[in-house]
């Protein structure tokens, strides 16, 4: 096509209608996007006819779990984020200063990960965004519904599976492996059938550390190390002061990252005795890139990045 029908095109389009599709398409609602931009539910029902007329598509079609989006509706989705992002880009420009910046970033992550990085976090957050407020949550297993509506802004953590329209990064691969505190451990470690490669009559009682919502299949065939992947949690639990303490009770084992080790109070590294198969998992930031105050998350995402690579660095034991 021409450049100059393009710009022709462009004169005749209501680009502000863009931004009214970004909010319908994500919320498949009238009333919720009329809410989210401040329009009344009748003037976002004009609107969502107009988009059509642009469109030539019904874009959101009634369904038995409310509206649906069409297949063009899909697409246009995700044409449409990295475009609104961009001239969000080119818009504001170098215009964001973590000085001056105001807000509060609400993150979820498990305890071990959070003691490694909190200290630095603050400091850096005192030094260079003041006016930043940071809230931390406890692991969950609806973090990403949590994050997808908004009362989140970011996920760290270990996962499989990174359900849509969440974006995530890896920050890289840590090494975990089952550990015990039992000083008797390593005589039953050693009574190993040579042929099937697992310890007979494992003694061990299986705690978990409910620090995750995936990664099961890598819990379980780790568990066949021990021959005890049948056996149920003597204990779950989502503090690590509790899995500290419950560790030093007698043919206790749990699943736990090497770096685990730095946030231990009472134990030496060497007190920790690991065993079965060391398997390495991603650890993974994520965001809903529809937030609000992109730019602000966009910082800080990088900021706790870097901490917590620079904390994780040293996993070898």
């Amino acid at each position: 096509m021409p450049l100059e029908k393009k710009i022709d095109q462009l004169k005749n389009c209501d680009l502000n209608l863009l931004v009214a599709l970004s909010v319908l398409l994500k919320e498949a609602h009238v009333t919720k996007a009329a809410k989210e931009i401040g329009l009344s539910q009748s003037a976002m029902s004009q609107v969502l006819k107009r988009l059509r007329l642009m469109f030539e598509d019904p874009l959101l079609v009634k369904s038995h779990n409310g509206m649906t989006l069409t297949s063009k509706a899909s697409a246009i989705e995700q044409e449409l984020k990295p475009l609104l992002n961009n001239v969000i880009s080119i818009l504001e420009g170098d215009s964001f200063n973590p000085t001056t910046a105001q807000g509060r970033i609400r993150v979820m992550m498990n305890d071990v990960l959070a003691q490694l990085c909190i200290t630095e976090v603050i400091a850096e957050l005192n030094q260079h965004a003041p006016g930043i407020k940071l809230e931390y949550i406890t692991q969950e297993t609806d973090g990403f519904t949590m994050l997808r509506h908004g009362y989140l802004d970011l996920i760290v953590g270990f996962y499989d599976f990174v359900p849509k329209p969440i974006r995530s990064k890896v920050l890289s691969t840590y090494p975990w492996q089952l550990v015990t505190l039992d000083p008797s451990a390593p005589e039953y470690i050693t009574k190993r059938n040579e042929e099937q490669g697992i310890i007979a009559q494992s003694p061990f009682r299986l705690l978990r550390y409910q620090y995750q919502e995936h990664n099961q299949f890598y819990l379980v065939n780790t568990l066949k190390t021990i021959k005890i992947e049948e056996t149920s949690y003597a204990l779950t639990s989502v503090s690590l002061n509790t899995m500290t303490q419950a560790l030093t009770a007698p043919h206790t084992v749990t699943l736990l990252p090497h770096y685990a080790v730095k946030v231990f109070e009472h134990h030496q590294a060497e007190d920790f005795i690991w065993f079965g198969d060391t398997i390495d998992l991603e650890l993974k930031v994520c965001w809903n890139e529809h937030n609000r105050n992109l730019e602000l998350h966009t910082w800080f995402r990088k900021l706790l990045s870097s901490i917590l690579i620079k904390q994780l660095s040293d996993t070898k034991l």
